[in-house]
């Protein structure tokens, strides 16, 4: 996440608890954030990524290795719940999809029709924007970081060579172009 984003942030959110300090004279409101909160059967975390200024969030239930809630969960049962909420949020930005379908070791499967499409409407959008080609832009960004990080594949010369963490950053690569000429449009006024 920090090679295609620096500035990457994840922000696991805090909930405020309260409980009742009694004292001789007086009983006193005690407020305390905790990273889990109680729903009606259990408890959850939430989790936000930051990539590229946009921000995906991720809720997620303390659970056991069967899959139901944990009634009284432990710093173990809630560190696990942080961090596959992490890997959700971070999933649905598109990048470590591996990691979210539970792959110990990716194949690489290439993107599908569907993916090729949108990312080809993406692109021809952007064009549309810029006034330029930015195909071959996007491509040598990926083959950029895919250079940094096997793990996203291999190195590529068309959008349908892509792997689904490959999209994923050139989705990224796009909005950021997109950004930075909207940003610069902008100071030209």
């Amino acid at each position: 996440m920090k090679i295609i984003d620096p500035d990457a942030e994840i922000i696991e959110h805090e909930f405020e608890h309260y409980h009742v300090l009694s004292g001789q004279q007086q009983d006193f409101l005690i407020t305390e954030l905790k990273p889990y909160r109680q729903t009606g059967d259990g408890y959850m975390v939430k989790v936000s990524v930051i990539l590229f200024g946009k921000k995906e969030t991720e809720n997620y239930a303390i659970i056991n290795f069967r899959g139901q809630p944990v009634l009284k969960p432990t710093s173990t049962d809630i560190n696990k719940a942080l961090k596959r909420a992490f890997v959700k949020a971070l999933a649905k930005h598109g990048v470590a999809l591996y990691l979210y379908e539970g792959e110990d070791i990716p194949d690489h499967p290439k993107i599908d029709v569907k993916e090729i499409e949108k990312l080809e409407k993406i692109l021809s959008g952007l064009d549309e924007i810029t006034g330029n080609e930015n195909k071959k832009t996007l491509i040598n960004t990926v083959n950029k970081y895919t250079n940094q990080d096997n793990r996203l594949g291999k190195k590529i010369k068309e959008i349908s060579d892509m792997t689904y963490d490959q999209s994923g950053l050139f989705k990224i690569a796009a909005n950021k172009i997109q950004q930075e000429f909207e940003k610069q449009s902008k100071y030209k006024k």
